[in-house]
């Protein structure tokens, strides 16, 4: 009779050991992780934000002995395009400075770095943020001191500086600060300190560097509740684009409103 018992590998003689190896689940990256360090933003911060105000000077100084010699340093100083034209300036070196940064230390996509991605969805929510947080703090403003003279109201005295003041307020002034603030400084306070942390030191910086403008505590509260409402964007939505066009949005409508009441910024005497 034969010993075959009709299984396969039946012989006692031949063991077959499967060795199963459990599959942990990796861990997951943080939420918050960038590559540059608080040192570094802190460098960027600086070019950024303080070199300006030690170079404007040498220019006004250059510019009034070269081409108004005629006329003294602070006359040349309320020029409106003397302001805007070297910030403008200098901000466009400064974007070039940070993606070739990015991209040359860290070897990664800059756009993709900074988490600038456009929303897919949500654009009427963004919309509607801008537009709740004007309402909301002009009628904060309402109860606060605020000082009687803007510090830009001298944008507006000619029409060619109120549009130059207008196309850099909505668009270049907010991609700037979205670019270092939500897209360079949240990430690393976010990393070390959390999600609520992160957005306030976020915005305190953000309101403070306006103080050299406004001169007075009470709007620069209210820029810092901008800096809250446009940081806590950027940290629910993933997106420094997302920031940004709240931010342009809350910019916008004060001017877009100015340029039809100024029938175009021909009658500025209307905003007055």
């Amino acid at each position: 009779m034969s010993s075959d018992s009709g299984w396969p590998n039946a012989n006692p003689e031949v063991v077959q050991v499967i060795e199963v190896t459990p599959q942990l689940p990796a861990s997951p990256d943080p939420v918050e992780n960038p590559p540059w360090s608080g040192r570094q933003v802190a460098w960027i911060g600086f070019m950024l934000f303080v070199m300006p105000v030690v170079i404007a000077p040498i220019v006004l100084i250059v510019v009034q002995k070269v081409f108004y010699k005629q006329m003294s340093f602070g006359e040349v100083a309320q020029k409106p395009w003397l302001i805007l034209a070297p910030q403008f300036l200098w901000f466009a070196i400064m974007v070039f400075y940070m993606i070739g940064y990015v991209e040359g230390r860290f070897h990664q996509g800059f756009w993709s770095a900074i988490r600038w991605n456009w929303p897919k969805r949500g654009w009427l929510s963004l919309i509607g943020i801008g537009i709740v947080t004007l309402i909301a703090l002009q009628g904060m403003a309402r109860f606060l001191p605020l000082p009687k003279k803007s510090p830009f109201d001298q944008f507006f005295k000619h029409p060619f500086d109120a549009y130059i003041f207008a196309v850099l307020a909505i668009t270049f002034a907010p991609f700037m600060e979205e670019l270092f603030f939500r897209g360079f400084l949240y990430p690393v306070l976010a990393r070390r300190m959390g999600m609520g942390l992160g957005i306030f030191f976020t915005a305190l910086p953000f309101a403070l560097i306006h103080a050299f403008e406004y001169k007075a505590w009470a709007p620069v509260l209210i820029v810092f509740v901008v800096g809250v409402v446009v940081t806590l964007v950027r940290a629910m939505r993933q997106s420094v684009a997302a920031s940004f066009v709240v931010h342009a949005i809350y910019n916008g409508i004060p001017i877009v409103a100015s340029f039809f009441i100024s029938g175009g910024f021909r009658h500025l005497d209307r905003i007055k």
